[in-house]
């Protein structure tokens, strides 16, 4: 490898981590060709991107950034999986598709706002609702009290219809 192209996957992997909201490290180990695209294809889906990268050009694109925790497990073949939306959905999917795949895919770690998560860490984060699944539910929280008071607002006008129609049921005169 030339030395400017070291320079320039340095830099692209540093423009990779600016714009990562997470980073996971994984470890391929017989992975075919079309695995990794499906993988790839599936990861780029979810807002984010996997890459294969030498250790020492990763770590010294690591250095000084948030993800330099990173570092300490750049060891043995290593793919580089980048987060850019919810970090979770990222997470969601290495991490099943690693337990599909368990002796082709391991996941080693990753960093999530600066924090180093080990490989538990990561299947444990990989559980956490998405962000989406959050608004849902907290626009459900947000709504419950507004739903509630409309219906006991309307239920002395509908009790009153309903009085109304039990009544003409029987044949009552209605006054």
């Amino acid at each position: 490898m030339i030395s400017q192209s070291k320079a320039e996957i340095v830099a692209s992997l540093r423009q990779s981590l600016d714009r990562a909201s997470v980073a996971v490290l994984a470890e391929p180990r017989g992975l075919t060709v079309s695995q990794v695209t499906k993988l790839r294809t599936k990861i780029r889906s979810l807002e984010g991107e996997y890459k294969i990268a030498k250790n020492t050009l990763a770590i010294r694109a690591v250095n000084e950034t948030p993800f330099a925790p990173l570092a300490a497990l750049l060891e043995g073949p290593t793919a580089l999986v980048f987060g850019y939306g919810d970090p979770i959905t990222v997470l969601k999917e290495l991490v099943e598709y690693s337990s599909q795949n368990v002796e082709k895919l391991s996941i080693k770690g990753a960093v999530l706002d600066g924090q180093l998560f080990q490989r538990d860490d990561v299947a444990a984060l990989s559980k956490l609702a998405s962000k989406d699944q959050l608004r849902a539910s907290l626009l459900g929280v947000l709504l419950a009290p507004a739903s509630k008071l409309v219906r006991i607002l309307n239920e002395p006008g509908a009790g009153f219809a309903r009085l109304l129609a039990a009544r003409a049921e029987k044949g009552a005169p209605a006054d």
